[in-house]
């Protein structure tokens, strides 16, 4: 991991939830980005994936108040890098773009449609 990569993680504060091999590409993809979005995303997002020594987890409503939570999925964690670090880029995106979840919130196909393209469209500023 390099210096700046190793800022972010510590910058976290234990919100990277996962294997090493996780955090290391949630850092890393980071580091390709501005230090504004650095600073909001550390502050304001957990990332959650399969740990290697347990098979499940919990967190109170309180561990995740009013932050956001992004899963990587352990076929996504088994892609080339570049695939991670655009899908990384891409939800990322969807937060700094502030889109509503569609679970929660019934949205068009249109309007799912548009989210996605614009999440592709940051995602691309900092990924290949």
């Amino acid at each position: 991991m390099n210096y700046q990569a190793r800022e972010i993680y510590y910058a976290f504060k234990g919100k990277l939830v996962g294997t090493k091999f996780m955090k290391i590409c949630v850092c890393e993809t980071l580091s390709k980005m501005t230090p504004e979005i650095i600073n909001f995303i550390t502050s304001n997002c957990w990332f959650f994936s399969s740990l290697d020594d347990a098979w499940a987890f919990t967190f109170t409503g309180n561990d995740l108040k009013d932050n956001h939570l992004i899963f990587l999925s352990d076929d996504l964690l088994k892609e080339e890098l570049n695939q991670i670090y655009y899908s990384i880029a891409h939800e990322i995106g969807h937060v700094m773009l502030k889109h509503r979840n569609s679970t929660l919130v019934k949205q068009s196909k249109v309007e799912i449609k548009i989210q996605e393209k614009e999440a592709d469209i940051f995602a691309k500023q900092f990924i290949y």
